[in-house]
């Protein structure tokens, strides 16, 4: 029986051409998908507090990086591969921006330092600094992705039952 790799991104060291952003942290070259290596953005429909306000940090993490694509081609250097087997790396535009490291800079993502350990360093500076979410309370993105949300920002699911 054979095993069906459809859902594996095929094998490469390189990209670079025009990209759109699916997710802050998800670029698409055509029908390749690259997630970026070391940043984990906020999740496009996340929300974080803000002077107590609710605020679409996702969004805004999103817009930051479809603006950073602008500047073409961007170019992307595969490290590795995640759990879906999509290819990730460090990506760059024309202007040299690496745009996880811009995300981490600007607030509106944490660093993974188990793939990228220098950008610790920049997530502390962000952090000391309370720019973008670290001004006030997030989610961290993987957190999120399984389900955890603020307080203000979880949602209930009530069901109606029929009594007979």
């Amino acid at each position: 029986m054979a095993v069906s790799s459809a859902h594996a991104d095929p094998d490469y060291e390189r990209l670079s051409g025009p990209a759109r952003a699916i997710d802050p942290d998800t670029l698409e070259f055509g029908f390749r998908r690259i997630d970026l290596w070391g940043a984990d953005a906020f999740e496009r429909f996340q929300k974080c507090l803000l002077n107590g306000q609710s605020t679409a940090c996702g969004a805004e993490a999103w817009q930051i990086t479809t603006n950073l694509l602008v500047a073409t081609p961007i170019t992307c250097v595969v490290r590795g591969k995640n759990r879906y087997h999509r290819n990730m790396a460090v990506c760059r535009n024309a202007n040299g921006v690496d745009i996880g490291q811009s995300l981490i800079m600007r607030g509106m993502a944490v660093a993974r330092t188990d793939e990228m350990p220098e950008y610790g360093a920049i997530e502390n500076r962000t952090r000391q600094s309370r720019s973008g979410a670290w001004a006030g309370q997030f989610v961290d993105p993987r957190e999120w992705r399984y389900g955890e949300r603020l307080p203000e920002h979880e949602t209930h699911v009530y069901r109606w039952q029929r009594d007979d």
